[in-house]
């Protein structure tokens, strides 16, 4: 039955004919993320937990029970960190809210009933001024809160195309709309998990990976680092993918139930818990990556010698690395030599892990010296663990019984010259510059290959976690 404060009580066929207008209840108003490296920079500072996921009670007496209980679907509890607030938009003009269970609506600020939607109809929503229209109607609302109807606890609410647990608030800022999906902790990671790690895999390394994500987001969220933007993270994998239920899988989220509220610490308080996909066989220490000193991202020597990734080359010619220098911002002129070198004037170009500290180009107009990081970024390298070597084309003699034939030469690479601690000169714009490498990502924390290999081995995911994290204790935390 659609209720509604406005609206009188309509005949059998003005409801077929009106199927679609389904915003009632109006009040005084009218209708209205396997990637490779997870993680950035973290803050020097460690912050308390911001005080969120509290919700303004019912003052309406007349609401039926069943339904004040659905005006939050997320999880209810005390402790504040087993909620989140995932940042799905922003800046859109248009958004589709809908649910396949149903769902009502209410107005964030006063958390004033607005309405209810039935099964699979949708709310088609656009910005008028500071508020929201609803189908074509202003509801006069800033901020509009949309809760599934539960059906045996398994409410679900969709934006656009993309299913998600919990609930959706659209929110008017600068004339454009956020959309933010609110939810638990537990159901969050469920939607990241099959993101980052392959479900196929081992369950204790999957087992590992929901502990490190759940402990990522808790720590992203206590540093506030999108309080700005209206969240605690966002669904890219500037946070982690997140790809709501869509993303999910029922063996990964059987490791989520499995660990759930299990959570990396140190010294009492969530971990910057970083991951990327392989080390190339030996971990980094996080001053060596981000130049902040923490305990427990220490290097340590990692098996992954089955991953994909344990081994590449990339190749370009002087030219070219000339001319990605240039887009860069680095314009060198013609280069005239490359070598490993330390950003901070060290002469040391590697790290004690074997990555690069950094390389030098010495060009005919000037010498830059880029970190690793920046190296990796400009030429689009997977890791920053990768020596570099040059070459030049070379051709092979014809011999004279072959003169006639069609072949009058085969092209072949000379004999490469290593990098290692030695400054490379490059004769003219055809030499080939090539990168060796090793693993994916930025190289701290758990490698995703590395904890597939120990859970292959036998070892149990708090063992992998100890592993990677070093001096970490691992705490039920709700």
């Amino acid at each position: 039955m659609i209720k509604s404060t406005l609206c009188k009580k309509l005949s059998l066929g003005l409801l077929v004919a009106f199927a679609g207008a389904c915003f009632l209840s109006l009040g005084n108003a009218e209708a209205s993320v396997l990637y490779p490296g997870v993680g950035k920079k973290p803050p020097v500072t460690w912050k308390q937990p911001a005080e969120t996921g509290k919700k303004t009670p019912s003052t309406d007496s007349k609401k039926d029970t069943s339904k004040s209980e659905e005006r939050s679907t997320w999880k209810k509890s005390q402790n504040a960190d087993s909620n989140i607030r995932v940042g799905l938009a922003s800046g859109v003009v248009q958004a589709s809210i809908s649910s396949v269970n149903g769902m009502h609506v209410f107005g964030v600020d006063d958390n004033r009933d607005m309405g209810d939607f039935r099964s699979n109809i949708v709310a088609n929503l656009s910005v008028v001024g500071n508020t929201i229209a609803v189908n074509g109607k202003n509801s006069n609302k800033s901020s509009l809160k949309f809760v599934p109807v539960v059906t045996g606890g398994q409410g679900k609410i969709k934006y656009n195309t993309t299913e998600y647990r919990g609930e959706i608030v659209a929110t008017v800022v600068g004339n454009k709309l956020i959309i933010v999906n609110l939810l638990s902790l537990e159901d969050y990671v469920k939607g990241v998990l099959p993101s980052e790690m392959s479900p196929s895999w081992n369950m204790e390394a999957l087992k590992a990976q929901a502990v490190a994500a759940r402990t990522y987001a808790l720590y992203t969220k206590n540093q506030k680092t999108h309080l700005g933007d209206g969240y605690d993270l966002c669904d890219s994998t500037h946070c982690q993918s997140y790809e709501g239920m869509s993303g999910e899988s029922s063996s990964a989220s059987a490791a989520v139930d499995a660990t759930a509220g299990l959570v990396m610490t140190y010294d009492g308080r969530p971990i910057y818990a970083p991951y990327h996909a392989s080390s190339g066989g030996v971990t980094e220490n996080s001053e060596d990556v981000w130049g902040n000193n923490l305990p427990y991202l220490r290097s340590v020597k990692d098996d992954d010698s089955q991953s994909p990734y344990h081994n590449w080359s990339v190749k370009y010619s002087a030219a070219q690395v000339q001319k990605l220098l240039s887009a860069a911002g680095k314009n060198i002129g013609q280069l005239k030599s490359i070598s490993l070198a330390s950003p901070n004037g060290g002469a040391n170009g590697t790290l004690s892990s074997g990555r690069a500290a950094g390389v030098k180009f010495v060009g005919s107009g000037q010498n830059v010296v880029l970190t690793s990081q920046q190296v990796r970024q400009i030429f689009g390298l997977k890791s920053s663990y990768f020596t570099v070597r040059t070459q030049r084309p070379a051709t092979i003699p014809v011999k004279k019984t072959e003169k006639n034939k069609k072949n009058k030469g085969n092209t072949i690479d000379a004999a490469p010259a290593a990098m290692q601690d030695k400054e490379l000169h490059v004769e003219n714009s055809s030499v080939e510059v090539i990168f060796d490498g090793h693993g994916f990502g930025h190289g701290l924390g758990m490698s995703q290959y590395g904890a597939k290999a120990m859970a292959d081995a036998g070892k149990k995911y708090d063992e992998i976690l100890h592993h990677y994290y070093t001096g970490i204790d691992i705490v039920k935390r709700y």
